[in-house]
């Protein structure tokens, strides 16, 4: 029996993988979420027969249906197709289903919003059918996904990245990044000469000025980057809390207003990388591993792992990128076989006055970080 939306036999909703990865149908069926683009979803679920012990291994959540004003997304049907919303109006997802839709029985979110399980009914065969969709809305789950604590700033937005270089800034970039000391500083001004409010240019350059002892126009050129409109400027602001090039400008008020030590931070990006984008969870021994997440301004990221127990130890590593959506960040890894990329998706949250980065690493294994301040 398949379970696809068109099947004549359907289903009960079982659940969310915790990794929010996969979905079950029933008591046997694991499932992949449609994946949604530009909010919209086509064809139909694939699903396969499981294990009892995939199923166990997929630590699965049941939560309860979204109900009445608190409900964080709704779900509504006209003819064939079936739309989702966010409590806020914005449109999710649209989908077409292979029969009209008589009916939306109910809707379910998994824990971070990444996916949005809805169950609709059908008229087949002169009697009424039970269906179950779900659509996977990435990391963050669009407007409807996980919201930031309160005082956690930082508005909504697409992921982050990068920004996009010119290849005539790029090639003057790189040859700037040889240069030191003076001829550093001109070899930044030429790449300034092309783009006035380049971040990095601003930023190597008050680097350059700290190594020749220029205290006053380092701390000029950084705060020439707090007056920058560029989106990446407050990352190398951040950046230049930990770069041993102003490490006796610290106690400088000037410096220190710059860069933002003295302040709470008010961006999600700050929350993740102000205090340098480390993030352990300690060791309790036979119980959690210590893990130690490292995040870095390039997007890329490594994640040490330590376990003990009763003198068996183990460790290894991880390597990828990250991206972040809001007050939600998904890490990015070559599957092991290398073919495709696996993913963890992380929600930050706050504990009294203290960040928390959570991270489904896979089905038996979740990182539950706090900032370890470099």
């Amino acid at each position: 029996m398949l379970c696809a939306a068109g099947t004549a036999a359907a289903d009960s909703f079982g659940g969310f993988a915790g990794n929010e990865k996969a979905y079950v149908l029933g008591r046997e069926k694991a499932c992949q979420a449609l994946v949604v683009t530009a909010a919209v979803a086509r064809g139909v679920p694939s699903c396969h027969a499981a294990s009892t012990e995939e199923l166990a291994g997929m630590s699965l959540k049941t939560p309860a249906p979204q109900k009445g004003g608190e409900a964080e997304v709704k779900a509504a049907a006209k003819t064939r197709t079936i739309t989702i919303t966010a409590r806020t109006g914005e449109v999710l997802v649209t989908w077409s289903a292979p029969d009209p839709v008589t009916s939306i029985v109910d809707v379910w979110r998994s824990t971070y919003g990444r996916i949005v399980a809805v169950e609709y009914t059908v008229r087949r065969a002169g009697r009424e059918v039970h269906e179950v969709v779900a659509f996977d809305l990435g990391v963050g789950g669009g407007a409807g996904g996980v919201k930031p604590p309160d005082g956690g700033g930082g508005g909504p937005g697409p992921p982050d990245a990068l920004p996009t270089v010119d290849p005539q800034i790029a090639r003057a970039a790189v040859k700037a990044r040889k240069a030191s000391g003076k001829a550093a500083i001109a070899a930044w001004q030429k790449v300034m000469a092309i783009d006035p409010d380049h971040s990095e240019a601003r930023y190597r350059i008050a680097v350059a000025y700290a190594g020749l002892k220029k205290a006053g126009d380092a701390v000029a050129a950084l705060e020439a980057l707090v007056a920058s409109k560029r989106p990446d400027a407050a990352e190398w602001l951040i950046e230049a809390r930990f770069d041993k090039a102003f490490l006796k400008l610290v106690a400088d008020p000037r410096f220190r207003t710059a860069v933002g030590y003295d302040r709470p931070p008010s961006t999600p990006y700050e929350r993740l990388m102000g205090l340098g984008g480390q993030w352990e969870q300690s060791l309790t021994p036979c119980d959690r591993p210590e893990m130690k997440l490292t995040l870095r301004r390039d997007r890329s990221f490594r994640l040490d792992f330590r376990s003990v127990c009763e003198g068996m130890r183990e460790t290894f590593s991880m390597k990828g990128t990250w991206t972040r959506t809001d007050a939600a960040v998904e890490l990015l890894m070559k599957k092991a076989e290398g073919n495709g990329m696996d993913s963890a998706p992380c929600l930050l949250t706050q504990d009294g006055d203290e960040d928390v980065l959570t991270c489904h690493v896979d089905a038996d294994l979740v990182f539950e970080g706090r900032p370890a301040r470099r």
